[in-house]
């Protein structure tokens, strides 16, 4: 390889290594910026951890309807707790940036479940914002 092959090489190991603490902790305060929203009982603010591209699909007047059910079935959200976590930087676009996946533990009045997050953070610049997010609970076929 050239050298400045190997420059840019070593540039993108060093990015992609250093700091993974700090991804998931800043991945984590926008998960649990969303849950703790929830468990103050307020969608308003919950809604502002998303990225933008994931009210493309569902507006958020549906799901705001979507969380009004969710919690018709779970009941209220009481506690979470971090499970596991893992990272991967991405250097092709238009994904190029820091995917960080959480999965918690939630206690709800009725019901528990297993949320998994998706927070990503482009590669050149902003914040961690969730791009994904699913729930799984018994309470949704018992309710």
């Amino acid at each position: 390889m050239s050298r400045p092959t190997w420059a840019l090489l070593l540039v993108l190991l060093t990015l992609a290594g250093c700091g993974a603490g700090d991804k998931e902790a800043r991945a984590r305060a926008a998960a649990e910026g969303y849950l703790q929203a929830l468990k103050d009982k307020d969608p308003d603010r919950a809604m502002t951890f998303f990225a933008r591209t994931y009210f493309e699909t569902r507006p958020p007047a549906g799901w705001k309807a979507d969380l009004r059910l969710i919690m018709a079935r779970l009941g209220t959200l009481q506690a979470y707790s971090l499970k596991n976590w893992r990272w991967r930087t991405g250097f092709v676009p238009p994904d190029s940036g820091t995917h960080v996946t959480l999965e918690y533990e939630v206690k709800y009045t009725k019901h528990t479940a297993t949320e998994t997050f998706t927070v990503y953070k482009p590669l050149a610049r902003g914040e961690y914002q969730i791009v994904g997010h699913k729930i799984v609970s018994r309470g949704f076929a018992l309710e």
